[in-house]
């Protein structure tokens, strides 16, 4: 019990779900941003219909046009895919909290704060972290918040809302360990069940759908490379001679040898069948990717797979490199295609190279 409560607060799921809570805290922050734009306009709006009994307050101005920079700053982080969102997430929140501390203390000190407290109960429930790191940012801000109202306000009016931020404080820090970890676990069961969704049972790698999905975005993001698709020679006679369980094996030792070659940044799937297809962003020059080929030429010919009796297994290689202008996903599959036709007509183990003839 006290290690699983020990790891929940360390977040230990931060790291090993990284991308996916990148993802969600760009999206908080887009909804932090547009949650302070709404209340700065809706103060400032009050303020105006009410001017005779509400004073206009210049710093809620300079908080939605602070706001609404933010919004555009969150759309050029996004664009960017910055996997530093989280400290930028800090970065932006740091001068609200500034604010709302002067807010509380020095611009008014004859009123009770509540506007710092609003700000700390409510930062668990946007941001996406290590429980421990939130729960000390959050500490952080308490305390210049103490030191700032100590020295602006008379001490009964301290004691007031010193008192009201233990409260918000305790309240912060449940949210935080409580809530961020049921959080963290969401997260952890969305990408167990999106990586089975995603992924060939048989192989372990991408299925046909996602891959085919992920090259498309590629293609419109004009993010040259070289669309190969592997074909495994004498699948069937591997299967009707060995049986089709040594045939799942095969291709099980092809898939870990595709996925050791090729990196993160590159897509390989399961076509289906006996055939693989891989769009690698690192063999957009021809020489490179003969480099890959022929190390994964070597990698497959050396497998020793004891249920085929060690009978040597070769691929015939169709490869298509995609290096100008624009194109789509069906015209790179025509292309390798065409491709692993010639590679087939030549015999076994062979591979052809073809350029895509692309519009400018």
């Amino acid at each position: 019990m006290f290690q699983k409560l020990k790891n929940n607060f360390l977040g230990k799921t931060v790291d090993l779900y990284a991308e996916e809570i990148r993802i969600r805290n760009y999206k908080s922050l887009m909804d932090f941003s547009v949650v302070g734009v709404v209340i700065s306009i809706a103060v400032l709006l009050f303020s105006l219909l009410l001017k005779d009994v509400v004073t206009f307050k210049t710093e809620f101005l300079i908080l939605a046009v602070y706001f609404i920079a933010i919004l555009f700053l969150a759309g050029l982080l996004q664009k960017k895919r910055t996997r530093h969102i989280l400290f930028a997430f800090y970065g932006v929140i740091s001068p609200v909290m500034v604010m709302a501390i002067l807010l509380g203390t020095f611009l008014d000190p004859t009123q009770p704060s509540i506007t710092i407290m609003i700000f700390i109960g409510i930062l668990p429930l946007f941001i996406l972290d290590k429980p421990w790191r939130v729960c000390l940012y959050i500490t952080v801000i308490a305390v210049i918040y103490c030191i700032c109202n100590y020295l602006a306000k008379d001490f009964q009016l301290f004691l007031e809302d010193f008192i009201d931020l233990v409260a918000f404080y305790f309240l912060a820090a449940g949210v935080n360990f409580f809530i961020l970890d049921d959080r963290l676990e969401n997260v952890e069961n969305y990408v167990r069940f999106r990586e089975k969704s995603e992924t060939d049972v048989l192989t372990g790698i991408y299925n046909r759908g996602i891959g085919e999905e992920k090259i498309k975005q590629l293609t419109e993001q004009k993010v040259y490379g070289a669309f190969c698709i592997l074909d495994i020679d004498d699948f069937k006679y591997i299967n009707d001679t060995y049986g089709h369980a040594s045939g799942d094996e095969v291709l099980q030792e092809i898939a870990k040898v595709i996925r050791s070659l090729f990196s993160k940044n590159d897509v390989f799937f399961r076509m289906g069948g006996d055939e693989f297809v891989v769009y690698s962003v690192n063999c957009a020059d021809e020489s490179v990717c003969r480099q890959y080929l022929g190390r994964l030429y070597d990698n497959i010919k050396a497998l020793q797979i004891a249920s085929v009796h060690h009978t040597p297994v070769s691929v015939s290689i169709g490869c298509c490199i995609y290096n100008q202008g624009s194109t789509d996903y069906s015209t790179l599959y025509k292309c390798g295609d065409k491709a692993l036709y010639q590679s087939k007509h030549m015999g076994k183990g062979h591979y052809t190279i073809r350029f895509l003839e692309t519009e400018s």
